[in-house]
């Protein structure tokens, strides 16, 4: 009881403010007997970043089956996750992020005639995109892994 006023005072999520989904038992079971929400959820990684994560906790001793891991990779991904702008399709895009399907093929095409995007100054300029939506999106946007 003590723990959940802590949360509530100081606006951490608690395992049942997260968002519904496959995976979020998997969350609460896996993750939770070693950290706090706030602590696994802090910070946003790409798929591949979660999948590296999920790997390295495995190796300390977390345990959940195949199928319960790769749905907590999936969620976490999904509510909790960055997209990386110079590897994902615009259909990634589009349900990752939220863009118009215009702005996210604006984005594809343009780092296929220019080369990987370096910033998010670069990013902004591209034309055909809101930058205003792109930096509303900034936390959920990477350049690499």
């Amino acid at each position: 009881m003590l723990a959940m006023a802590f949360f509530a005072a100081f606006g951490q999520d608690t395992p049942e403010s997260l968002p519904d989904g496959k995976g979020k038992e998997a969350l609460k079971t896996i993750c939770t007997g070693c950290h706090e929400i706030g602590a696994v959820i802090g910070s946003r990684r790409t798929r591949i970043g979660w999948q590296r994560n999920v790997e390295e906790m495995v190796s300390r001793g977390a345990e959940g089956s195949e199928e319960d891991l790769q749905a907590l990779i999936d969620y976490l991904t999904r509510f909790y996750g960055k997209v990386n702008v110079n590897t994902a399709s615009a259909k990634e895009m589009e349900s990752s992020l939220g863009l118009a399907p215009k702005q996210a093929e604006a984005i594809v095409a343009y780092r296929q005639q220019n080369g990987n995007y370096k910033s998010f100054p670069e990013l902004e300029k591209t034309p055909g995109v809101d930058a205003a939506v792109l930096r509303a999106l900034r936390s959920q946007i990477a350049f690499s892994q």
